[in-house]
């Protein structure tokens, strides 16, 4: 790891974010805000949390259409991909959940992989379209965030009909890369062609009403409640502030860590989070930010213990798994 280029940036940016979110500060009253978290809502906000994210299984689940892996196993492979970003920069935990339930249930690393590319883009899509719904109701937005969130969700959708077009011309577009790559010899691995083509035909999910609505549906449940669970941190902290201050939160940091993923969100969720709690419902620099490291704790310790825990369940090798991610194996061992 420590010979990662990506390891090394992602340390320079939660470096960089963290001092950035620490600007100002004065640690006693930070920690006297850190005090002010009230205990007795910890079960409370746990059983949200689980609310949301149980749902990211159900939604996975649903874009294997017409495959349909266990839930069981499907749940394990996401916390095992979850404990490995949190980890680790590049979002390396989304390849390895790709490859590890794709090799658990038999399913093509490439169709494992084209779901979470889906999953990804419903997220961006989502989260949007709260930053939509939001903007009537919030005062004192600086546009230039709602261009740039905006500007996103063009992208997002753009992304989706271009993969519902690439996937309804499947053959067309294959051949087409074909002709490209004639030209090099090591592109020419049967393997390879495999591998896109099994990638492309995951996409058709997109073009097929039912299993898309579940998990749009599902989508729209994770991220309300994963909203709701933000707000609820908020009153546990003593930081009285409306309901739609939890889904800024959310949409905000979001859409952060999707230009800029750390390690875990570690210094970029809470640069994001404070910015936020401080520009548009003026909070205390200091409590915001002693927000941000609860609910961030909060989350990143549940994950880390599914994670854990679905390891031992499975009997995975975390290091050849990370490992194989990080050197895309997958798609080499595909096209071999």
């Amino acid at each position: 790891m420590l010979k990662s280029k990506r390891f090394w940036i992602g340390l320079i940016l939660t470096i960089v974010t963290l001092v950035l979110a620490f600007q100002g500060i004065q640690f006693d009253k930070l920690l006297a805000s850190l005090a002010q978290f009230n205990w007795w809502w910890l079960p409370v906000l746990i059983g949200v949390f689980m609310i949301s994210y149980v749902g990211r299984a159900f939604r996975w689940q649903a874009l294997f259409f017409p495959y349909h892996p266990r839930w069981s196993r499907t749940f394990d492979a996401l916390n095992i991909g979850y404990l490995l970003s949190n980890v680790t920069p590049a979002r390396i935990g989304d390849f390895a959940r790709a490859y590890l339930l794709g090799t658990l249930e038999k399913i093509p690393v490439a169709r494992a992989l084209s779901t979470v590319v889906v999953e990804r883009t419903l997220d961006g899509l989502t989260v949007v379209l709260f930053l939509v719904l939001m903007l009537p109701f919030t005062p004192n937005v600086p546009q230039d965030y709602v261009r740039a969130g905006l500007t996103l969700g063009v992208i997002g959708l753009a992304l989706l009909i271009a993969l519902a077009v690439i996937s309804y011309q499947q053959a067309r577009g294959v051949a087409f890369l074909k002709r490209l790559a004639a030209p090099f010899p090591f592109l020419q691995r049967e393997g390879l062609w495999r591998f896109i083509e099994h990638l492309i035909a995951g996409f058709a999910v997109i073009r097929t009403p039912r299993p898309l609505l579940k998990a749009i549906a599902w989508s729209i449940e994770i991220w309300f409640f994963a909203s709701v669970l933000a707000w609820l941190v908020m009153l546990a902290m003593g930081l009285q502030l409306p309901l739609i201050a939890g889904f800024w939160v959310q949409v905000a940091t979001a859409l952060v860590v999707t230009v800029a993923a750390s390690p875990g969100q570690l210094g970029v969720f809470h640069l994001a989070a404070v910015f936020i709690l401080t520009t548009i419902f003026g909070a205390d620099k200091n409590l915001a930010l002693a927000y941000a490291f609860v609910i961030h704790g909060i989350s990143y310790l549940m994950l880390m213990l599914l994670g854990i825990i679905s390891t031992a369940r499975q009997g995975i090798d975390l290091a050849k798994i990370q490992d194989i991610s990080t050197q895309n194996a997958a798609v080499d061992r595909t096209a071999e």
